[in-house]
């Protein structure tokens, strides 16, 4: 299936990679192709330039927000969460309609350093302005609450964590659920329609204060239920 993510940065490289990995023809969106290309050296985060990353994964194509979703029959939305709705108008809602767009993205703001500060207001969530911006589109809330790389390899020591998706569209993520069980998750809780999708980024807020505290970032969350 083609696939787009938009965002370059470690979690749309790592769920880019993961995508192709499971069969998908993937293409990764950034604002501008030239200036992505031309950044050398490591960013803020430690990832290698954008060309020398490529390089290793020639399969995934780069091309402009407006071409990855014009591209992708799933759209993953993978950019930093004050920059999402932005990229999407960048690349075009009509780009977007009538598709799956999946949201990992959250309300964070790192400009009192860290850690970050939470800015979604219920009824304001990031997958429900998402929603708002493609109402034509199917948007689910999903893979936000733990780091990238749990998502595209959820088996921990102890066991699998859970999962949870939020989204209006029940064959959406029933499509959704069906990814992340190819990834190894095995505990998929539909916790209800776009609007829960709050209470998935507040929940994202417990794993990030955590790490930030504890400068640990592989926990994830179980959920013990009868």
């Amino acid at each position: 299936m083609k696939t787009g993510v938009l965002g370059t940065g470690m979690v749309g490289r790592l769920l880019a990679q993961k995508l192709k990995e499971s069969g998908n023809e993937v293409m990764i969106g950034t604002r501008n192709v030239e200036e992505t290309l031309a950044k050398s050296g490591q960013d803020s985060m430690r990832n290698p330039a954008f060309k020398e990353w490529q390089g290793n994964n020639p399969g995934i194509q780069l091309g402009t927000f407006a071409d990855t979703a014009k591209f992708g029959e799933i759209i993953f939305v993978a950019t930093f969460g004050n920059a999402a709705t932005h990229a999407i108008e960048l690349a075009g809602k009509k780009n977007f309609a009538n598709k799956l767009v999946v949201d990992v993205t959250n309300p964070l703001d790192f400009s009192k350093g860290v850690p970050p500060q939470f800015t979604a207001t219920v009824g304001n969530s990031l997958g429900e302005q998402i929603q708002k911006l493609l109402p034509q589109s199917q948007v689910v809330k999903a893979f936000n609450a733990v780091s990238m790389h749990i998502v595209v390899n959820p088996k921990r020591e102890d066991g699998v964590p859970v999962l949870f998706i939020a989204g209006n569209d029940k064959d959406a993520k029933n499509k959704v659920a069906d990814i992340a069980k190819g990834w190894g998750w095995q505990d998929v809780i539909d916790y209800g329609d776009i609007t829960e999708s709050f209470w998935l980024e507040a929940l994202s807020m417990i794993w990030i204060r955590y790490a930030f505290k504890n400068n640990s970032w592989t926990h994830a969350f179980a959920f013990l239920r009868e």
